[in-house]
Protein backbone atom coordinates (compact mmCIF):
# COMPACT_ATOMS: atom_id res chain seq x y z
CA UNK A 1 0.00 0.00 0.00
CA UNK A 2 1.31 3.38 -1.10
CA UNK A 3 2.19 5.77 1.40
CA UNK A 4 0.80 8.85 2.34
CA UNK A 5 3.73 10.67 0.65
CA UNK A 6 3.66 8.73 -2.11
CA UNK A 7 -0.14 9.06 -2.86
CA UNK A 8 0.77 12.83 -1.87
CA UNK A 9 3.47 13.34 -4.86
CA UNK A 10 1.31 11.17 -7.43
CA UNK A 11 -1.57 13.83 -6.41
CA UNK A 12 0.54 16.66 -7.14
CA UNK A 13 1.75 14.75 -10.88
CA UNK A 14 -1.97 14.57 -11.35
CA UNK A 15 -2.40 18.21 -11.67
CA UNK A 16 -0.64 20.33 -14.73
CA UNK A 17 2.50 22.10 -13.87
CA UNK A 18 0.82 25.43 -13.13
CA UNK A 19 -0.89 24.15 -10.54
CA UNK A 20 2.73 22.93 -8.97
CA UNK A 21 4.33 26.25 -9.50
CA UNK A 22 1.68 28.25 -8.55
CA UNK A 23 1.08 26.30 -4.80
CA UNK A 24 3.38 25.47 -2.19
CA UNK A 25 4.04 22.37 -0.48
CA UNK A 26 1.52 23.52 2.58
CA UNK A 27 -0.77 24.30 0.49
CA UNK A 28 -0.98 21.26 -1.76
CA UNK A 29 -1.39 19.14 1.13
CA UNK A 30 -4.22 20.63 2.35
CA UNK A 31 -6.03 19.98 -1.32
CA UNK A 32 -4.53 16.38 -1.06
CA UNK A 33 -6.17 16.56 2.68
CA UNK A 34 -9.52 17.45 0.98
CA UNK A 35 -9.16 14.96 -1.44
CA UNK A 36 -8.76 12.43 1.16
CA UNK A 37 -11.72 13.87 3.56
CA UNK A 38 -14.18 13.31 0.47
CA UNK A 39 -12.46 9.94 -0.31
CA UNK A 40 -13.10 8.71 3.24
CA UNK A 41 -16.27 10.14 4.29
CA UNK A 42 -17.52 8.91 0.85
CA UNK A 43 -19.21 12.74 0.71
CA UNK A 44 -19.85 14.05 -2.79
CA UNK A 45 -18.15 17.10 -1.95
CA UNK A 46 -15.26 18.24 0.81
CA UNK A 47 -14.53 21.31 1.33
CA UNK A 48 -11.12 23.10 3.35
CA UNK A 49 -9.16 26.38 3.72
CA UNK A 50 -5.70 26.12 2.43
CA UNK A 51 -3.08 28.71 3.71
CA UNK A 52 -3.49 32.35 1.55
CA UNK A 53 -1.38 35.20 2.82
CA UNK A 54 -3.64 37.94 1.01
CA UNK A 55 -5.09 40.35 3.19
CA UNK A 56 -9.11 40.22 3.51
CA UNK A 57 -8.87 36.65 0.95
CA UNK A 58 -9.46 32.97 2.47
CA UNK A 59 -8.56 30.42 -0.09
CA UNK A 60 -11.26 27.78 -0.31
CA UNK A 61 -10.38 24.18 -1.77
CA UNK A 62 -13.31 22.30 -3.09
CA UNK A 63 -13.26 18.51 -4.49
CA UNK A 64 -16.21 17.24 -5.82
CA UNK A 65 -16.83 14.11 -8.74
CA UNK A 66 -16.34 16.40 -11.83
CA UNK A 67 -20.12 16.16 -13.60
CA UNK A 68 -21.85 18.72 -15.85
CA UNK A 69 -22.59 22.21 -14.11
CA UNK A 70 -20.37 21.56 -11.30
CA UNK A 71 -18.47 24.97 -11.35
CA UNK A 72 -21.85 26.66 -11.99
CA UNK A 73 -23.24 24.61 -8.85
CA UNK A 74 -20.00 25.94 -6.75
CA UNK A 75 -19.99 29.53 -8.12
CA UNK A 76 -24.03 29.66 -6.68
CA UNK A 77 -23.41 28.17 -3.50
CA UNK A 78 -20.80 30.63 -2.87
CA UNK A 79 -23.05 33.52 -3.47
CA UNK A 80 -26.10 31.80 -1.33
CA UNK A 81 -23.57 31.56 1.18
CA UNK A 82 -22.03 35.74 0.87
CA UNK A 83 -18.78 35.02 -1.00
CA UNK A 84 -17.13 37.51 -3.89
CA UNK A 85 -15.21 35.43 -5.73
CA UNK A 86 -11.76 37.28 -6.37
CA UNK A 87 -10.09 34.59 -8.39
CA UNK A 88 -10.55 31.20 -8.92
CA UNK A 89 -8.91 28.01 -10.42
CA UNK A 90 -10.52 25.18 -11.44
CA UNK A 91 -9.08 21.87 -12.62
CA UNK A 92 -10.23 17.97 -13.29
CA UNK A 93 -7.65 15.11 -12.18
CA UNK A 94 -8.56 11.80 -13.43
CA UNK A 95 -9.69 9.34 -11.04
CA UNK A 96 -9.01 5.50 -10.46
CA UNK A 97 -9.92 3.12 -13.42
CA UNK A 98 -13.85 3.11 -13.52
CA UNK A 99 -14.50 6.10 -11.60
CA UNK A 100 -15.37 9.49 -12.53
CA UNK A 101 -12.69 12.63 -13.08
CA UNK A 102 -12.48 14.61 -9.98
CA UNK A 103 -12.68 18.21 -9.64
CA UNK A 104 -9.89 20.04 -7.95
CA UNK A 105 -11.55 23.81 -7.43
CA UNK A 106 -9.53 26.76 -5.91
CA UNK A 107 -10.89 30.01 -5.28
CA UNK A 108 -10.00 32.69 -3.48
CA UNK A 109 -13.02 34.92 -1.81
CA UNK A 110 -13.99 37.48 0.40
CA UNK A 111 -16.47 36.70 3.07
CA UNK A 112 -17.71 39.89 5.07
CA UNK A 113 -19.97 37.91 7.56
CA UNK A 114 -17.49 37.19 10.31
CA UNK A 115 -14.32 35.17 10.24
CA UNK A 116 -14.51 31.84 8.07
CA UNK A 117 -13.81 29.28 10.10
CA UNK A 118 -14.07 25.42 10.63
CA UNK A 119 -17.98 25.78 11.24
CA UNK A 120 -18.36 27.96 8.22
CA UNK A 121 -16.32 25.33 6.02
CA UNK A 122 -19.12 22.63 7.19
CA UNK A 123 -22.10 25.25 6.78
CA UNK A 124 -20.46 25.51 3.03
CA UNK A 125 -20.23 21.39 2.46
CA UNK A 126 -23.41 21.14 3.62
CA UNK A 127 -25.09 23.59 1.12
CA UNK A 128 -23.09 22.59 -1.61
CA UNK A 129 -24.35 18.88 -0.88
CA UNK A 130 -28.02 19.96 -1.39
CA UNK A 131 -27.35 22.01 -4.27
CA UNK A 132 -25.82 18.86 -5.67
CA UNK A 133 -28.19 16.96 -4.88
CA UNK A 134 -30.90 18.86 -6.53
CA UNK A 135 -32.75 18.92 -2.85
CA UNK A 136 -32.29 22.81 -2.70
CA UNK A 137 -34.54 25.87 -3.45
CA UNK A 138 -32.42 29.16 -3.67
CA UNK A 139 -32.99 31.71 -1.70
CA UNK A 140 -31.54 34.46 -4.54
CA UNK A 141 -33.12 35.24 -7.28
CA UNK A 142 -30.67 33.95 -10.80
CA UNK A 143 -27.77 36.27 -11.30
CA UNK A 144 -28.50 40.14 -12.23
CA UNK A 145 -27.69 41.42 -15.38
CA UNK A 146 -26.90 44.74 -14.05
CA UNK A 147 -23.64 46.47 -13.82
CA UNK A 148 -22.19 45.49 -17.68
CA UNK A 149 -23.09 46.01 -20.67
CA UNK A 150 -21.89 44.97 -24.70
CA UNK A 151 -19.64 47.73 -24.88
CA UNK A 152 -17.42 47.02 -22.41
CA UNK A 153 -17.75 43.04 -22.38
CA UNK A 154 -15.32 41.09 -24.49
CA UNK A 155 -16.02 37.36 -25.29
CA UNK A 156 -13.55 36.00 -27.79
CA UNK A 157 -12.51 32.15 -28.79
CA UNK A 158 -8.99 31.51 -28.80
CA UNK A 159 -7.16 28.13 -29.93
CA UNK A 160 -5.25 26.04 -27.67
CA UNK A 161 -1.55 24.88 -28.79
CA UNK A 162 -3.18 21.01 -29.45
CA UNK A 163 -6.50 22.13 -31.44
CA UNK A 164 -8.32 19.90 -29.45
CA UNK A 165 -9.89 22.38 -26.59
CA UNK A 166 -11.13 25.45 -27.06
CA UNK A 167 -10.32 28.89 -24.89
CA UNK A 168 -12.81 31.61 -24.32
CA UNK A 169 -11.89 34.61 -22.55
CA UNK A 170 -14.31 36.91 -21.17
CA UNK A 171 -13.88 40.36 -19.70
CA UNK A 172 -15.78 42.48 -18.26
CA UNK A 173 -16.89 44.44 -15.01
CA UNK A 174 -16.86 43.04 -11.80
CA UNK A 175 -19.92 42.39 -9.76
CA UNK A 176 -21.93 39.91 -7.21
CA UNK A 177 -22.61 36.61 -8.61
CA UNK A 178 -20.20 36.95 -11.93
CA UNK A 179 -19.09 33.90 -12.01
CA UNK A 180 -22.23 32.06 -11.17
CA UNK A 181 -23.71 33.98 -13.85
CA UNK A 182 -20.93 33.34 -16.86
CA UNK A 183 -20.65 29.61 -15.59
CA UNK A 184 -25.05 28.97 -15.64
CA UNK A 185 -24.98 30.42 -19.19
CA UNK A 186 -22.27 27.76 -20.49
CA UNK A 187 -23.77 24.77 -18.54
CA UNK A 188 -27.18 26.12 -20.58
CA UNK A 189 -25.26 26.03 -23.84
CA UNK A 190 -24.45 22.24 -22.55
CA UNK A 191 -20.22 23.30 -23.00
CA UNK A 192 -17.90 21.28 -20.59
CA UNK A 193 -15.75 23.37 -18.73
CA UNK A 194 -12.42 21.94 -18.34
CA UNK A 195 -10.32 24.13 -16.73
CA UNK A 196 -10.70 27.91 -15.51
CA UNK A 197 -8.75 30.47 -14.46
CA UNK A 198 -10.56 33.86 -12.91
CA UNK A 199 -8.64 36.78 -12.28
CA UNK A 200 -10.24 40.32 -10.72
CA UNK A 201 -7.79 43.55 -11.05
CA UNK A 202 -9.03 46.95 -10.84
CA UNK A 203 -12.90 46.34 -10.83
CA UNK A 204 -12.48 44.38 -13.93
CA UNK A 205 -12.71 40.54 -14.22
CA UNK A 206 -10.88 38.67 -16.94
CA UNK A 207 -11.97 34.88 -16.73
CA UNK A 208 -10.23 32.00 -19.32
CA UNK A 209 -12.16 28.48 -19.53
CA UNK A 210 -10.93 25.84 -21.26
CA UNK A 211 -14.22 24.33 -22.54
CA UNK A 212 -15.11 21.66 -24.80
CA UNK A 213 -18.67 19.32 -25.92
CA UNK A 214 -20.27 17.16 -23.43
CA UNK A 215 -18.46 14.61 -25.34
CA UNK A 216 -15.15 16.08 -25.32
CA UNK A 217 -15.26 16.85 -29.15
CA UNK A 218 -14.05 20.42 -29.58
CA UNK A 219 -16.70 23.23 -30.16
CA UNK A 220 -17.73 23.31 -33.48
CA UNK A 221 -17.01 27.04 -34.97
CA UNK A 222 -20.75 26.92 -35.75
CA UNK A 223 -21.62 26.87 -32.20
CA UNK A 224 -18.85 29.49 -31.07
CA UNK A 225 -21.10 32.46 -32.08
CA UNK A 226 -23.96 30.63 -30.31
CA UNK A 227 -22.03 30.36 -27.28
CA UNK A 228 -20.43 34.02 -27.12
CA UNK A 229 -24.50 35.27 -27.75
CA UNK A 230 -25.67 33.28 -24.66
CA UNK A 231 -22.43 34.69 -22.41
CA UNK A 232 -23.29 38.22 -23.87
CA UNK A 233 -26.61 37.85 -23.06
CA UNK A 234 -26.16 36.73 -19.40
CA UNK A 235 -23.66 39.81 -18.15
CA UNK A 236 -25.58 42.50 -20.71
CA UNK A 237 -28.96 42.63 -21.04
CA UNK A 238 -29.20 44.39 -24.24
CA UNK A 239 -26.71 42.76 -25.87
Amino acid sequence: MASMNERLSEFARSLPNDYRTRFDADQIAVHFQTLEDRARSGSPVAVRRFPWSQPGITGLCVVAEDRPGLLSNISRALSEFGCDVDSALAFTRPSAEGRPAEALDLFFVRYQDGPFDEAREEELAELLRKILSGNYESRLPPPSQAGSSASDTTVRFLEDESGSLTVLEVETNDRSGLLWALTRALHRESVQIVSSKIKTSGGRVQDRFVICETNGSPIRPERRLVIQVAVLTALSPHA
